[in-house]
């Protein structure tokens, strides 16, 4: 099975966003690094800085966890315990060790047309060749440290958004096919569930009272005449 993720608000795009680069800081720093896999670090912190060290992020995630104490109460604990680490975060200065020469122009040379590279830069190319992973792994800890209450809270809040859904099965007609919402209901993400032998690509437009969804085939251009059959989610907080 497939599922497609579309959020229904700019909030939890941003969210999915942001999971999806913590998810593949996750993947490298499992790797064995060479200076390959650590110049994919570097770039992927500096992101994260970019986009989920900000104080309205922040204050988002402070709300929806409040949302959880006060809907769920099994969860209320967790919550509580991540929307204090967050208050305690007082700032997000970026990098512990900003006055780290390196550091510095690794980010300088993030924001270049060809990235971070060691071509000119002995420095970084003798911190790559005498670290080993462990030495390294404990290195961008360090540079993510003040971001960690970010990265747990997101995951935490879109676990407890994709467990909470109400799921129907669905028939698109020429490839259309059409969700009908209560307009009194606020949903945060809806789930499309496609079978992966299928070679559909869905698109959806969505007001107040109802979500449509398209499905192209990836290898034509014209609508397809088929009906098919599929289910979608939707979640909300």
């Amino acid at each position: 099975m497939i599922n497609y993720e579309f959020p229904i608000n700019e909030k939890f795009r941003k969210y999915l966003k942001i999971e999806y680069l913590f998810k593949q800081y996750d993947f490298f720093i499992k790797q064995k690094h060479n200076q390959y896999i650590s110049n994919v670090i570097f770039q992927l912190i500096f992101k994260l800085n970019v986009n989920a060290a900000r104080a309205d992020i922040k204050v988002e995630l402070i709300n929806d966890l409040q949302k959880i104490q006060t809907k769920y109460k099994k969860l209320s604990d967790d919550a509580n315990k991540l929307k204090k680490r967050l208050e305690k975060n007082n700032s997000f200065t970026p990098y512990s060790s900003s006055g780290n020469k390196m550091i510095q122009e690794l980010k300088v040379r993030s924001e270049s047309p060809t990235y971070i590279n060691d071509i000119d830069f002995s420095k970084y190319k003798l911190w790559n060749e005498t670290q080993d992973t462990r030495t390294k792994n404990l290195f961008f800890r360090d540079l993510t440290n003040h971001i960690s209450p970010i990265k747990d809270s997101i995951y935490f809040i879109l676990s407890v958004l994709r467990k909470d859904s109400h799921k129907e099965n669905l028939t698109a007609i020429n490839a259309v096919a059409q969700l009908k919402l209560n307009p009194s209901n606020r949903f945060d993400l809806l789930t499309i569930h496609l079978r992966d032998t299928s070679l559909y690509e869905p698109t959806i437009s969505a007001n107040k009272y109802a979500i449509n969804i398209n499905l192209s085939k990836l290898d034509e251009e014209k609508s397809t005449r088929k009906t098919i059959k599929f289910s979608a989610s939707l979640h909300s907080l």
